[in-house]
């Protein structure tokens, strides 16, 4: 009987489960934000928490701890160099789980999973753009100059020699060699 027990599988063994989860957390790590139902999103939001709480002291130890968890190091790296700085000031809920529509096929209840702060990312304005297109690279115009200047290579011009003909002999096969077919295989050949 499973009297207090609080535990959610999933409908899954422990490892699979244990799969489960890491994947959606490197997904939210990878991607800052991710799309999944409700149960899932609360257990991985569980496990997102401790990665963080573990990325803000950067010791060896907790780095191992971590690398146990997700088996990939450079999500460990992302962890501990790009997402724990964001929360140093904070003391816990790190992730929100914020509920969205049903999904047609099983009216299961699907959610948001995202990390309360996100790394600024600054985007190129639309003038710099404009001006990096129009600007040519002068890498490029110089390459294009040496180009030019170079003097081209000189051809230089060979006696051709003739080959003596090669003279090809074909042999002709005296008679085709048939090869039994299916029912001369089995019933014998007539005239043998």
């Amino acid at each position: 009987m499973r009297h207090h027990r609080q535990s959610i599988k999933f409908g899954r063994q422990r490892s699979h489960y244990n799969a489960t989860l890491r994947h959606l957390v490197s997904s939210l790590i990878v991607h800052k934000a991710i799309r999944t139902t409700k149960t899932k999103a609360k257990q991985a939001s569980r496990l997102a928490d401790k990665l963080i709480t573990l990325g803000k002291d950067k010791s060896l130890i907790n780095q191992r701890k971590a690398y146990s968890i997700l088996c990939d190091r450079s999500l460990v790296s992302i962890l501990f160099n790009e997402l724990a700085p964001l929360f140093k000031e904070r003391k816990g809920g790190y992730t929100r789980v914020m509920l969205i529509n049903r999904r047609h096929g099983d009216n299961s209840q699907l959610a948001i999973l995202e990390f309360v702060e996100k790394p600024k990312v600054e985007a190129p304005k639309k003038a710099e753009k404009k001006e990096k297109k129009k600007a040519p690279q002068p890498e490029v115009e110089s390459k294009v100059k040496e180009i030019e200047k170079a003097p081209e290579p000189r051809k230089e011009e060979h006696p051709k020699k003739e080959l003596p003909p090669v003279k090809k002999e074909l042999k002709k096969p005296e008679k085709p060699i048939e090869k039994p077919g299916f029912f001369k295989r089995f019933f014998g050949r007539k005239g043998d």
